[in-house]
């Protein structure tokens, strides 16, 4: 038995591993997409740049239904470039531009790359921040919520 909410987390990881110029997108982030919590990612020892996390975050609420309920499972990606304080808007916005393009949500169809029993993606506002407390990386949080279908076992499976 696979967990949806497992398979979605690393769904989003594969699409984010797409982000290459190739693919028509201002960076080649998508080469260096992590897993895990962005604070403890940033400051290990020789990480690389351009970085994208996904981190896990806080879900909305639930939505009951027959035999199941939707689940909006909470994520936070989060793309990193290694840039100074003084030029670090341009590099920021392309990283901001590629995640919100990759995650873009299409309307009137499934996402192809979301599994079997998640319905869709909600993309939040972007926030950014500049290079601070002694790293040169700026930053850009998107809040992602992936649509989860949870069903009731039948036959006791």
């Amino acid at each position: 038995m696979n967990n949806i909410i497992t398979l979605g987390r690393r769904a989003l990881i594969d699409r984010l591993t797409t982000i290459m110029p190739a693919a028509g997108y201002f960076t080649a982030a998508g080469a260096n997409v992590r897993g895990g919590w962005f604070n403890e990612v940033l400051h290990e020892k020789g990480v690389a740049f351009p970085l994208i996390v996904v981190q896990k975050a806080k879900g909305l609420p639930p939505q009951p239904g027959p035999h199941a309920m939707k689940v909006f499972s909470g994520f936070n990606v989060v793309g990193a470039v290694n840039v100074d304080l003084d030029n670090y808007e341009d590099a920021a916005e392309e990283m901001e531009h590629d995640l919100l393009r990759c995650l873009m949500p299409q309307l009137a169809n499934l996402p192809d790359w979301l599994p079997r029993g998640i319905s869709g993606i909600t993309v939040g506002a972007p926030e950014s921040f500049p290079p601070a407390e002694g790293v040169r990386a700026a930053s850009v949080l998107i809040p992602v919520h992936l649509h989860t279908i949870i069903q009731e076992p039948r036959n006791g499976r």
